[in-house]
């Protein structure tokens, strides 16, 4: 019984709606477009995060990552220069922190190479990372073609190697890759594995020390320290640098997630006791992440103000032709009123046409938000999300914008003189 009451006064809403065609269609427009915008800039919000939260997730929230970094006055010192550069984190630093964090579950020593690699007469730039096995376990480094590397590659210090696709095709090599063999400065790799395809930007390239400018080839620790030693030199416009670095990376694995930020004090105090000029860099993906979503947080929120005042200008739109409404069916309302219909009904009756139009431009702005979605994906390559809670939001927020913007038109109507409104020409 009640709920036909409200299905016949929705259908009165729909009814008046159609009196004035385009006057209800702008007001319907104004709500839908706040209503896409809410979805719009959530879409965003939530995309955004879902990349950042893949991008540190990767990294493991229980590992700890310490990069080898040259010091600023070094790298002015050598400018031009051709002597021995030393910086950067040491054997000594893997075997204190492996003895000393009984926290640690895992420490590996990462040592990496910059060199040339050779097909034929073709040249690339690459970086030879000689990593443990569990390296890539690690860092999710999945094996897509042949296989991982192995504790026995270690042993028997084979010359073997996992690279990523995109490595043979700018050699030029499209025959089969396993088994084929990278000649890796005066060395020769058989490779054994294909990595996936991947590009890292910002942070994962950072904490995985990939370089945009050349290309990741992944080698057994020990065959690495044995074919090419820990000095490097690279010449560039007619200039020689020498580096000796001992461990480009060292990647710590924490026993529980809970222990992870108190293990990173303890091995910045390590660290900080032997490398005094500070050439390293320690990247905690757990204190990132919290870091990353507090910040994104208070971006969404930012994004949410900036959308519902969209709506409440669509919520200002509506009262004012709600107003202009009730002045025109004055004589109505009196007639209502005079065949015994109470001030309530009168407010039922002209906010359920004002949700009714809200309702129905939240409908418009959900279409307008999920094409403004695929717009924002199709154009600009963005990561967007569209989430459950953001319809449920955007609409809700809708109504409650016609049940405050019809409130005081509703009320108005309700106050009139009968008497006077039926007078009233």
């Amino acid at each position: 019984m009640i709920g036909g009451k409200y299905a016949e006064m929705f259908a009165l809403g729909l009814r008046n709606m159609r009196g004035y065609k385009l006057r209800s269609f702008l007001s319907m427009l104004g709500i839908g477009i706040g209503v896409a915008s809410v979805i719009a800039m959530f879409a965003t919000a939530e995309g955004a995060e879902r990349e950042i939260l893949a991008q540190i997730g990767r990294l493991g929230v229980r590992n700890i990552i310490i990069n080898s970094v040259k010091p600023a006055e070094q790298r002015q010192d050598s400018a031009g220069t051709s002597w021995v550069l030393r910086f950067g984190l040491t054997f000594r630093d893997h075997r204190q922190i492996a003895a000393t964090v009984s926290t640690a579950s895992q420490v590996l020593p990462v040592h990496t190479n910059s060199d040339v690699v050779w097909e034929g007469s073709r040249r690339v730039d690459g970086k030879l990372h000689g990593v443990q096995p569990q390296h890539m376990r690690l860092l999710k480094l999945d094996v897509t073609a042949g296989r991982s590397l192995t504790e026995m590659d270690n042993l028997l210090f084979a010359r073997v190697c996992v690279v990523r696709p995109g490595l043979l095709r700018e050699l030029g090599w499209f025959g089969e890759p396993l088994g084929h063999r990278l000649m890796v400065g005066e060395q020769y790799y058989e490779i054994v594995g294909l990595l996936a395809e991947e590009e890292f930007t910002g942070l994962t390239q950072k904490a995985l020390n990939v370089d945009s400018r050349s290309f990741e080839i992944y080698a057994p620790y020990e065959t690495v320290l044995k074919r090419h030693g820990t000095t490097s030199i690279i010449r560039k416009s007619g200039a020689m640098e020498a580096t000796d670095v001992q461990l480009h990376q060292i990647l710590v694995e924490v026993d529980e997630q809970d222990n992870v930020l108190a293990t990173a004090r303890m091995i910045q105090q390590i660290l900080e006791k032997f490398h005094p000029e500070r050439d390293y860099e320690m990247i905690v993906p757990l204190e990132l992440l919290a870091q990353r979503q507090k910040a994104q947080q208070v971006f969404s929120y930012a994004l949410l103000a900036i959308a519902l005042v969209s709506l409440m200008v669509g919520g200002i739109g509506i009262m004012n032709i709600m107003l202009a409404t009730i002045t025109e069916r004055t004589r109505e309302i009196g007639i209502r009123r005079a065949l015994g219909a109470k001030k309530r009904h009168i407010v039922a009756q002209f906010l359920t046409e004002t949700v009714t139009m809200t309702a129905v431009g939240g409908c418009l702005g959900l279409m307008l938000g999920f094409l403004a979605d695929w717009l924002l994906r199709t154009s600009t390559g963005w990561s967007t999300v569209v989430s459950g809670e953001a319809v449920i939001l955007s609409m809700g927020i809708s109504c409650l914008v016609g049940i405050l913007a019809g409130l005081w038109p509703a009320g108005k109507a309700a106050r009139m003189d009968p008497i006077a409104a039926l007078r009233y020409e």
